[in-house]
């Protein structure tokens, strides 16, 4: 048996007061309905859009650290815009980043939480993957870290599988996407002639 949701009684004007629905048009109320469903509906799809970018933009960095470490380049590329393509060249993310990568204060709690297992669990089995964990927070005579080092701390995500390690690397990932406030997307894909065609998505800034 359907539920039948129950209107209140009165709504709340624009100034305010408590209005019962007797003395509010039929028109006023069928306004009101159907703006608060869509507005309603289209929160849930911001939400599910934005974390539907900090995933791509995640796996995107994983990629871009793995690359940079492989061939020595600097994260990042001119103004920091990296295109990645399918194998077959028909579909293509591309990622704009107007500055350099940076990276949000969450960068301080994931050092701290890093360095934490590193003592508790690595220090004795892995000397190695310690060491770079250390070399990786080293600070310049700036007090700036070394965007390459850090980037390449998250080929290590599987490491470790305790719930230390993962808060560890989500606060990595919240430092690079808090300091990239002005990273965007976009998707393509080329058309029966060939053409490359965005795919439409709303989005703003991160």
């Amino acid at each position: 048996m359907e539920q039948v949701i129950k209107q209140p009684e009165t709504l709340t004007n624009s100034r305010g007061f408590q209005v019962p629905r007797t003395e509010i048009s039929p028109q006023d109320l069928l306004k009101d309905e159907m703006v608060l469903k869509f507005v309603a509906q289209a929160e849930e799809l911001s939400h599910a859009h934005e974390a539907f970018k900090r995933e791509v933009f995640s796996q995107a960095h994983d990629l871009i650290a793995l690359i940079a470490e492989d061939y020595g380049v600097k994260v990042g590329g001119t103004k920091g815009n990296v295109t990645l393509s399918s194998y077959d060249n028909k579909s293509k993310i591309q990622i704009g980043i107007d500055e350099q990568i940076s990276f949000g204060p969450e960068i301080d709690v994931a050092k701290q939480l890093i360095t934490e297992v590193i003592e508790s669990e690595l220090e004795e089995t892995s000397t190695f993957i310690a060491k770079i964990m250390r070399d990786a927070f080293e600070t310049d005579k700036e007090g700036q870290y070394n965007k390459t080092r850090i980037m390449t701390l998250r080929k290590y995500r599987d490491l470790n599988k305790s719930d230390e390690w993962a808060n560890a690397m989500r606060a990595l990932d919240d430092a690079i996407i808090a300091g990239s406030s002005k990273t965007y997307l976009t998707f393509h894909r080329r058309n029966q002639f060939g053409k490359w065609v965005q795919i439409p998505l709303v989005s703003k800034s991160l």
